[in-house]
C-alpha cells in the first residue's frame, strides 16, 4: 500500500502480483506503467478522495491498467480553501511535463521498454485525461487555455473582465517555462530534438466522470440568477462556477475530443452533466460522446466496475479516431 507522504520511488508502491500492477512515486504523482501501453491516462479525482487516490480508485486504476494504460496519478488538493482553480489546472499540467521527463528516464536507464514503447510517450496525442467530480473543473480549464494564444486571450478577456490580469498571464508564462525545461531535458536524454506541443492539452482525449464544475461540493448547488452581482464567495474563486461556464460555451472550437459519463441516481453533478452535454452537441463532431449509466456521484470508487472501466476504455478509442 502507498504511503501518501512518501516520494520515495522505492517504497512507495502498491503491488497486485497477478496483474503486475505496480505503482510507483514520481514527483507528486503515482505511476503505474505498462509493459505494453496503448495510451497514457491522466487522473484526477474528486474532492477529498482524489487526495487519496490510490486507495479511494483502486479497482478502477486496476482496471484500466489491465486494458492496457499507462496512469499517471495526480492528487486532487487536500484543503477545501484552494481558491485558485487556475493554479490547480496549471500545476497538473507542469506535473505531467515533469513526470514525462521521469518516466523517460527511468525506462532509458533502466531498459524496461523497447524502442516503439518509448515512442508512445513521446506522443503528444497519446496522453489521455479522466477526471471525476470536481476533479473535472480542471481538465476543462486546461481545455480552455489550449486554443491559440490570441484566440485564448480574447476568451479570457470576454469571460473575466478584470479578473484576466497580470497575475494570471504570469501563471501560463511559467507552464512554457516548465514545457520548454521539458523538451530540452528529454532531448538530452534521447540525443534527439523532442517538441510538446505548446497548446496545452489540445488533441489530447479527455473523459468526465460525473463533471462537477462549481466552486466547491455544496456551496453551488444553490442556482444563482444569471445577472445577480458576483457573491463574496464567488469572487474568492478563480475562475468560479458562472465564469466557467462562460468560457466552455465561447471555446467553439474546443471540447471536440471530450466525452461524459454521468450516473442516473447522481443529484450532485447533474445540472453540470446537462450544461457540457448541451455544449457538446454545438460542436463540430456528433453526436457528442455522452453515456449515462446506473449509479451514483461516486460510483467510480466502487468496487464493481468493470462496465465503467469497459465504456471508458470505449469512448477514448473512438475519441482517438477523430
Amino acid at each position: 500500500m502507498i504511503n501518501n507522504n512518501s516520494n520515495d520511488v522505492k517504497l512507495s508502491k502498491f503491488r497486485d502480483p497477478e496483474e503486475n500492477f505496480c505503482f510507483k512515486a514520481f514527483s507528486h504523482s503515482w505511476v503505474a506503467i505498462n509493459p505494453h501501453p496503448k495510451g497514457i491516462i491522466q487522473f484526477i479525482g474528486s474532492f477529498v478522495f482524489g487526495s487519496f487516490p490510490i486507495n479511494s480508485y483502486k479497482y478502477l486504476f486496476q482496471n484500466l491498467f489491465a486494458q492496457g494504460y499507462t496512469i499517471f496519478v495526480f492528487r486532487f488538493p487536500l484543503t477545501p480553501l484552494k481558491f485558485d482553480h487556475w493554479k490547480v489546472a496549471t500545476n497538473l499540467l507542469k506535473e505531467e511535463y515533469t513526470l514525462r521527463v521521469e518516466i523517460i528516464r527511468f525506462l532509458t536507464q533502466n531498459g524496461k521498454t523497447s524502442h516503439n514503447h518509448l515512442e508512445i510517450y513521446l506522443n503528444d496525442s497519446n496522453y489521455y485525461w479522466l477526471g471525476h467530480s470536481l476533479g473535472c473543473k480542471y481538465i476543462s480549464l486546461l481545455e480552455i487555455l489550449s486554443n491559440d494564444c490570441e484566440q485564448r486571450k480574447l476568451i479570457l478577456q470576454n469571460s473575466l473582465g478584470n479578473r484576466y490580469n497580470q497575475k494570471l498571464i504570469a501563471l501560463l508564462d511559467s507552464v512554457d517555462m516548465i514545457r520548454e525545461k521539458a523538451e530540452q531535458e528529454i532531448s538530452e536524454l534521447l540525443s534527439k530534438p523532442i517538441s510538446i506541443n505548446k497548446y496545452f492539452i489540445q488533441d489530447q482525449p479527455s473523459i468526465l466522470l460525473a463533471p462537477e464544475i462549481s466552486n466547491t461540493v455544496t456551496i453551488n448547488r444553490i442556482n444563482i440568477p444569471k445577472n445577480k452581482p458576483l457573491s463574496n464567495f464567488e469572487l474568492l474563486v478563480s475562475p468560479n462556477a458562472r465564469e466557467t461556464k462562460r468560457m466552455i460555451t465561447q471555446s467553439t472550437n474546443l471540447f471536440n475530443l471530450t466525452g461524459v459519463i454521468s450516473f442516473a441516481q447522481d443529484c450532485i453533478a447533474k445540472d453540470d452533466v446537462t450544461f457540457l452535454v448541451q455544449q457538446l452537441s454545438l460542436r463540430r463532431f456528433l453526436p457528442p460522446f455522452h453515456k449515462e449509466s446506473f449509479g451514483w456521484h461516486f460510483e467510480p470508487n466502487g468496487i464493481q466496475i468493470e462496465y465503467l472501466g469497459t465504456c471508458i476504455n470505449q469512448i477514448f478509442a473512438e475519441l482517438t479516431q477523430r
